[in-house]
């Protein structure tokens, strides 16, 4: 029985390798048109374009292939000659690569040099280490053509009942579960992928049965979540496998102002899950963690004794819920902080992981959900109704009901009940004032413990999110002016600086604020920053005091003419240039903003021209209020604009773009102030 046990893994050894071979089949010559092109008319002004893509993920085999053709039809496309390679050092198998570039008149350049050699592992754009090649004498205008392959080591047996064969029965079962990422950052003409998800003891080979786990569950079924364009969907064969053929693929569209690409781009993801409905998963995995969280969130001696210190004098519940919530955001944030290293936390008697409540008070410290977890505890412990909600964090990532996976939510969000009232707190971010979400976990999707479904937390309110400039400008006659400009915010502008401060030093954010407010300023405007209050706490506004002075007015014989707008000239220009859309607009949140500037004229100056009082409204949507008031050798232009809205879908763009016409024309008015001479002319 060995014998022939080894016979058959050798044989599926040998298979693989022969599979894995075979994968590197001839290239492909170009066409005339392919080598001629300079353009692509289904993708006008790209840098580059996929001719063809091809992707394989073949458990059987145990490898995971890509091919690609890539034409370089501009300079900025000649990036597309580094291509990135799964493969880390000491951990996967050495890949073969194959790769040539040909140029427009069909000299061909093989790329030459053992895979060791010709990979280079370097840090991408998302801080992870990756391994790439760069392919030989790229030219504007050549076709790129390579191949790599990942030959796949090693699973992971259990229960094996002879040990000796427990590394051949892990080789075996060796397997990789892909997502395959359909819209790529350039055209595609033409693309295939496959999917062989069983692995050789999957097939039955050694008449043993594989049992997968996910969260500790038996996942006994393979799902996928697609998003394609119209007309094509993965089709599953009788034999088991998976396939896609697409032609056609638009670039991932670069729009402003969108939610996250990971949300909205084509791919398709396979995945093992428990559960085959996702009203069944949703509801089962609520329980299980709901179930987990409550463990966490346990009430024993230790946060009972805490919650009595804290809320000790509060005879409120609302009284309660804040000083409980002051003092978890009194704790060590370990998202702000530096990760402390072993030797650290043996001399400060600190756990390397908490697994309660308990802990994280003792400790001091915690990760953002461990420190909102800490807050659900407490709060029960002093009698207070709060459940936990977990969101997806709108940043990176939109809730998908139909991709069966836990993984998507990763922050815990608190609702408190008082007097009726649901009321949303976010303690795991720190500086996060009471009662305030951060704006990633607002109108983020997710699950309640206290309901059943899919869970969508509210958006903020504008009262929350208030920016106001306020400026006091002398302006003299060669049209130039001085003054001081003051910053006051709250919400989620204030949140955003406020954190900054807590993994930067103090220098370098008070260089990035003023960078900040140069930008809403004219063109060429100098800033002084005087003083910053308000960094360290949640409450209030956070205030900015700057000096300024830079050319505001252009002079026309007696006549200067100066923006009416100080801090909003170009402010609302980001939705007129582009006439249509295809994705959502996400704007983050709710907003008001507010300015005021008053000038002080020249000598002798009076205002000839200035901005009529405007209110412009877009139902629900967004309202812009002007308020101008001359006075004693002064002109004082209020510019009050409020958003609420926050997302919209991009077939609401037509009125977006509408609307804000309306408010660029508005906001592109000048004053004009004339000397006396010129007046009494």
């Amino acid at each position: 029985m060995r014998f022939s046990i080894y016979a058959v893994l050798v044989a599926t050894v040998l298979s693989a390798a022969l599979s894995v071979s075979a994968a590197a089949q001839k290239f492909q010559e170009p066409s005339r048109e392919e080598l001629q092109m300079t353009s692509d008319p289904k993708a006008p002004g790209a840098a580059a374009v996929y001719l063809e893509l091809k992707e394989e993920t073949n458990n059987r085999s145990h490898f995971v292939s890509r091919y690609a053709r890539i034409k370089v039809l501009a300079e900025q496309g000649k990036e597309y000659a580094t291509v990135e390679v799964p493969y880390i050092p000491g951990y996967t198998a050495v890949p073969i690569i194959e790769a040539r570039t040909i140029h427009a008149d069909g000299t061909v350049i093989p790329l030459a040099g053992k895979p060791e050699e010709l990979l280079v592992v370097k840090t991408s754009s998302s801080h992870l280490k990756v391994s790439v090649f760069n392919l030989p004498s790229v030219e504007v205008g050549s076709v790129l053509e390579y191949r790599w392959t990942v030959p796949m080591t090693g699973g992971k047996t259990t229960g094996v009942y002879d040990p000796s064969i427990e590394g051949y029965l892990d080789s075996a079962l060796a397997s990789s579960t892909p997502e395959w990422e359909v819209q790529q950052p350039i055209f595609v003409h033409k693309a295939s992928y496959y999917f062989q998800p069983n692995s050789d003891l999957d097939t039955n080979v050694l008449g043993t049965q594989v049992t997968r786990y996910v969260n500790g569950e038996r996942a006994s079924y393979l799902l996928y979540s697609q998003r394609l364009p119209a007309g094509f969907q993965v089709q599953h064969s009788p034999a088991g496998d998976f396939t896609l053929e697409i032609r056609d693929v638009p670039a991932i569209p670069r729009e402003q102002h969108t939610p996250p690409e990971d949300a909205a781009r084509y791919r398709v993801r396979f995945y093992y899950t428990p559960y085959v409905s996702a009203q069944v998963f949703w509801d089962n995995e609520r329980k299980r963690w709901s179930k987990q969280l409550d463990e966490f969130a346990g009430v024993n001696d230790t946060i009972r004794g805490a919650a009595a210190q804290i809320t000790a004098g509060a005879d409120t519940p609302a009284a309660k819920a804040q000083k409980i919530y002051d003092a978890v955001q009194g704790l060590e944030n370990a998202d702000f902080a530096r990760v402390k290293d072993e030797s650290e936390r043996k001399a400060l008697h600190v756990k390397a992981e908490v697994k309660s409540a308990a802990e994280v008070w003792n400790e001091k410290s915690g990760s953002g959900n461990d420190l909102a977890a800490l807050y659900l505890a407490l709060a029960h412990a002093d009698g207070l109704d709060a459940r936990g909600v977990q969101v997806a964090n709108r940043s990176r990532r939109i809730f998908d009901n139909n991709y069966l996976t836990l993984s998507q939510l990763d922050g815990l969000v608190i609702v408190l009940r008082l007097d009726g009232k649901d009321i949303y707190l976010d303690p795991g971010e720190k500086l996060c004032p009471f009662g305030q979400l951060a704006w990633q976990h607002s109108l983020a999707g997710g699950l309640d413990q206290g309901n059943p479904g899919p869970a969508v937390t509210p958006p903020n309110s504008t009262k929350d999110a208030i920016t106001a400039h306020a400026a006091e400008l002398t302006i003299d006659a060669q049209g130039n002016a001085s003054g001081a400009v003051k910053v006051l915010m709250n919400g989620p502008e204030a949140l955003h600086w406020r954190q900054a401060g807590l993994r930067q030093d103090a220098d370098e954010v008070s260089k990035e604020i003023k960078e900040s407010l140069t930008q809403t300023l004219p063109k060429g405007f100098n800033v002084e920053i005087t003083g910053i209050q308000g960094m360290s706490t949640s409450q209030g506004y956070l205030s900015v005091m700057a000096k300024v002075n830079g050319s505001l007015g252009t002079v026309t014989g007696k006549r200067i003419v100066v923006p009416a707008f100080l801090f909003s000239t170009d402010a609302h220009t980001e939705f007129v240039s582009d006439e249509k859309r295809e994705r959502p607009v996400d704007m983050h949140f709710a907003e008001q903003v507010i300015d005021d500037a008053i000038y002080h004229l020249p000598a002798g100056y009076t205002v000839e021209g200035a901005p009529q009082a405007v209110q412009l409204a877009w139902p629900e949507h967004a309202a812009l209020v002007v308020k101008t008031q001359p006075g004693p050798g002064t002109l004082d232009i209020k510019h009050i604009f409020v958003r609420a809205f926050v997302l919209l879908d991009a077939k609401e763009y037509g009125a977006l773009r509408d609307y804000y016409q309306k408010v660029a024309a508005n906001d592109q008015q000048q004053v004009v102030l004339t000397s006396g001479v010129a007046a009494s002319q």
